[in-house]
């Protein structure tokens, strides 16, 4: 019989107010009067931690004048876990009891790691369930319940389960005696790595990665039967790759869990201490204790070594004679020996690795029978951004403090846009920064304000570790005035193709991979790079020379290479480099050196440039690499030809009604007075470039100023025509007809070469 409380009861636990005393509940006197529940009756407790994490602890009820609203309850016995501060108590249900003789019961034990360092650690399975019998012999049992007593626990298990027991259901309980045979059905252990999750693992974008760990632990079960039959024995060793914050930790957390797998840790924390050999001592442990567990014990879970980070476990190996490297060079022969004694071995025994550098690793282990299989978790693309993010929120907004809101495809695509170089615990981190603003909320806003407040908050955790800097920006070609030739040409040849990729790949074309703005100074070649990457919707990495010569010999062609390697993981990304004719300048033809800096950057460029992912990729990972120059006769021809920078695009100077257009630009932010002739200024700006007129109208703005200390009145505070007047007298341009010349020869050349 149930009887379901009208008011739910808090519990404490019984030990508060009574010490040794097992399987006891105190409930409120007033409960027995009106249920009728006679004294010292066993009962199933039934409960409910959350609403979706119910159980219960079997007990003897007994009245006591307490609280109405709490109960004191021992949890020894029982399917739900150890009680939790907030749990609370809302059915009771009678269960018979059973005097007959139990011929046989079958348990099976979860360990943890103490197990291995206790008494039991060397006992048989006999003897071991002897020693389990002491314990639970005082016990009420019933099938289906799960037995945590201090005593167990001390000895390093964890929870005794109740299998099954003959003739006996789920509703009854009975006792062990010294006639019952207790049988060890199976034994495992389940440990997480150390890692705090905050969010649960989600499995998109993984698929493929949990296929191929699936696949090893499938040939750890066929291991047996091969090797009876005396065929090959497979490899069941494989190395996790994949960027920090990627979800590493977090899949193999689910993979074990899922699949009932017995995991031994190893890590920096646990395996290095302070003398010399007790890194190997505590590595062979671990393996003897896995060895134990499989064979010994004949666990019927598959068993898994977990080797996290172990390129900080096993480093590249050094020649130098510190001590440090001596260290690692014997923990790198154990753990070689370990792995090969356990290849041959047996045991199907499962060892997984994770790195963030794999190049970093000693090169001893990634040879074939040791970590030879490589497992890579590559950087999401826009829609596996998408999907994780989408899954992160909606459960985020399950939580019972906040208001539920929902993203709508607009919001998503969004997100999966402004996301590149995103990682997963990059996004748990943009939703946690969205739950944090809804809580702290004063007025009420729709979620898409929520969102890209935090997008604009969030950068990734790779853009902060790198050395190169990635922006993201807002203005497009809207804030260049004018210029509308130069606009339709990059419209046609560069964003038609990134927006319509398909139509594209039908007629045959492919983006470029480079792109050359060249043209006088001062005529918004950065800014059309700029903006050519927000209308494209690709990060930006901005590069100088000045940022690329190093002192150090080698330092400069590995800046380059981190360049393109910083743009993979934050594609799509337009890669910029202004003045391009200073580093990657015209070789001499008759020098034979090629120790010059000059020309081991030039060869790198040209050498990652020839890799650069282009617009065929399938993931929309494409990277534009787009160069600046004023003097376009002074870069390397094999930087010019097709298939690196073989779109070439001049900027000219401002025309006439450009320069309108740059004036109306400017009288948005500066207050022009009503006697001012925009046209006629731009008429008298002949040659001038986007930065003169700039600074002839901040020049006409401080002349202007000037006046503010003699008079203050309020049309003062506006530039005049005067002003504009004085400025032009004062003012000339920075371009000459020889500089164009300059510009106009080099377009011929390029029309003769083509």
């Amino acid at each position: 019989m149930k009887f379901n409380l009208d008011q739910k009861l808090s519990v404490l636990p019984l030990n508060i107010i009574e010490e040794n005393t097992f399987q006891k509940c105190l409930l409120p006197k007033d409960i027995f009067i009106k249920y009728g529940i006679r004294a010292g009756a066993w009962m199933k407790c039934c409960i409910e931690v959350t609403s979706s994490n119910t159980g219960y602890f079997l007990c003897q009820v007994y009245p006591r004048d307490i609280n109405i609203n709490c109960c004191y309850l021992d949890d020894v016995v029982g399917t739900a876990t150890h009680l939790e501060s907030g749990c609370s108590l809302y059915s009771l249900e009678t269960i018979d009891c059973q005097e007959d003789d139990k011929q046989q019961v079958t348990i099976t034990l979860e360990i943890t790691e103490s197990f291995f360092k206790s008494r039991l650690r060397k006992l048989s399975y006999s003897m071991l369930a002897i020693a389990m019998k002491q314990i639970l012999t005082p016990l009420n049992l019933v099938v289906g319940g799960v037995v945590r007593t201090k005593s167990a626990a001390n000895l390093g298990i964890s929870a005794i389960y109740i299998d099954g027991c003959i003739d006996t259901n789920e509703n009854t309980i009975f006792q062990l005696d010294s006639g019952t045979n207790l049988c060890i059905n199976n034994l495992y252990i389940s440990a997480k790595l150390n890692a705090t999750e905050v969010i649960p693992f989600f499995k998109h974008g993984y698929e493929l990665v949990w296929k191929e760990i699936e696949d090893i632990l499938c040939n750890s079960k066929l291991r047996d039967t091969q090797i009876k039959s005396n065929s090959i024995r497979p490899h069941l060793n494989a190395l996790l790759i994949g960027p920090p914050g990627c979800g590493k930790t977090a899949l193999l957390n689910t993979f074990i869990d899922e699949h009932k797998c017995n995991c031994f840790h190893i890590s920096t924390e646990n395996i290095l201490h302070e003398y010399p050999g007790e890194a190997e001592a505590q590595l062979r442990k671990e393996f003897e204790n896995a060895l134990y567990l499989t064979k010994d014990l004949k666990s019927k879970n598959p068993t898994v070594i977990i080797f996290e980070n172990i390129d900080l476990l096993c480093p590249v190996a050094n020649n130098a004679s510190t001590t440090d490297a001596g260290n690692s060079n014997r923990i790198c022969v154990q753990l070689v020996k370990l792995l090969d004694e356990l290849h041959n071995s047996n045991a199907s025994i499962l060892c997984i690795a994770t790195s963030s550098n794999p190049s970093a690793i000693n090169a001893s282990l990634r040879r074939p029978g040791r970590f030879q299989h490589e497992i890579t978790i590559d950087w999401p693309n826009e829609q596996t951004r998408k999907n994780l993010f989408n899954a992160m929120f909606e459960f985020s907004q399950s939580k019972p403090f906040l208001k539920p809101k929902q993203l709508d495809a607009e919001l998503l695509d969004l997100v999966g846009k402004r996301t590149q170089g995103f990682v997963a615990g990059d996004l748990a981190l943009l939703v946690q920064n969205i739950e944090q603003n809804q809580v702290k909320q004063v007025k009420e806003y729709d979620i898409g304000h929520f969102v890209k407040s935090a997008l604009n908050n969030v950068r990734p955790a790779a853009v902060h570790s790198a050395d190169v800097r990635v922006y993201k920006f807002v203005d497009g070609f809207e804030t260049i005035g004018g210029m509308d030739k130069l606009k339709r040409t990059l419209e046609v040849s560069i964003l038609a193709g990134l927006r319509k990729q398909e139509k594209f790949k039908q007629f045959g074309l492919k983006l470029p991979k480079g792109l050359l703005l060249y043209g006088p100074p001062g005529c918004a070649k950065t800014t059309f790079a700029k903006c050519l990457a927000k209308e494209a919707d690709m990060t930006f990495i901005s590069i100088s020379s000045a940022d690329v010569y190093s002192p150090y010999v080698g330092a400069a062609e590995k800046f380059i290479v981190r360049i393109f390697d910083t743009a993979r993981k934050n594609a799509p990304c337009l890669i910029f480099f202004d003045e391009i004719d200073t580093l990657a300048g015209r070789r001499p033809i008759n020098s034979n050196s090629s120790s010059d800096v000059q020309v081991r950057i030039l060869s790198t460029l040209l050498t990652e440039m020839d890799g650069v992912i282009d617009g065929t990729d399938e993931n929309n990972q494409q990277i534009l690499v787009v160069a600046a120059s004023n003097r376009p006769d002074m870069i390397d021809d094999a930087l010019l030809r097709p298939g690196r920078l073989s779109k070439h695009i001049y900027v000219p100077s401002p025309d006439l009604p450009s320069r309108i257009s740059i004036l109306q630009l400017i009288a948005k932010r500066m207050p022009f007075a009503d006697d001012i002739n925009v046209t006629e200024i731009a008429e008298a700006t002949a040659l001038y470039t986007g930065a003169d007129m700039c600074n002839l109208c901040n020049e006409a703005a401080l002349l202007a100023f000037e006046r503010l200390s003699v008079e203050t009145s309020e049309n003062d505070y506006k530039i005049s025509a005067k002003e504009f007047d004085l400025a032009l007298k004062n003012s000339k341009s920075s371009l000459s007809t020889n500089q164009l010349s300059l510009y106009a020869k080099f377009q011929k050349q390029i029309e003769a070469k083509s």
